[in-house]
């Protein structure tokens, strides 16, 4: 069975919406619910966001993949699947408690206009591991940009061309 050289299309644009998906509803996060920043907006990317993500993880189970892009460096290469792993499970980590902030602060009502936002510390725990995913995923991020960038333009390896559309 041949490895294919490029991901399938239909991961690519998997890829660049999660990548949207997470930057949206992360910058246009609120803490407080119901405050000046656009919740209900934050709350609607989080579930497109939710589905984006169980679609990619069904299709990362059972599609044919690209074999993994070799650093030269065992500890690189064990460093890339852990940031994989990482942005994974952050992003369900955010999902989760995202889900049960709104839950347990009636946001889901307040959104659809049939209530009003919980006030108070209700969801503070959840609240502070939701950005905790937020400032992991960040972190993981920057450590996955920079990789592709340094197979990019210091291995020249033409890693970009890989997540993204055939020429």
């Amino acid at each position: 069975m041949n490895t294919p050289d490029r991901y399938n299309p239909v991961m690519v644009v998997l890829h660049w919406l999660t990548v949207l998906l997470i930057l949206g509803a992360g910058l246009l996060s609120d803490s407080e619910g119901g405050g000046s920043s656009p919740i209900n907006i934050h709350m609607i990317l989080g579930a497109v966001l939710l589905l984006v993500m169980v679609i990619r993880l069904v299709l990362r189970l059972t599609i044919r993949r690209l074999a993994w892009a070799s650093t030269g460096n065992a500890f690189f290469n064990k460093i890339r699947e852990l940031v994989h792993v990482g942005l994974y499970f952050f992003a369900f980590l955010i999902l989760a408690f995202g889900g049960l902030i709104a839950v347990q602060r009636n946001l889901i009502g307040y959104v659809m206009g049939t209530g009003s936002v919980v006030q108070g510390r209700v969801g503070f725990f959840y609240g502070a591991l939701h950005e905790f995913g937020w400032l992991a995923i960040v972190a993981l991020l920057f450590l996955h940009v920079g990789a592709a960038l340094y197979h990019q333009f210091i291995i020249k390896d033409n890693l970009l061309k890989r997540m993204w559309f055939a020429s």
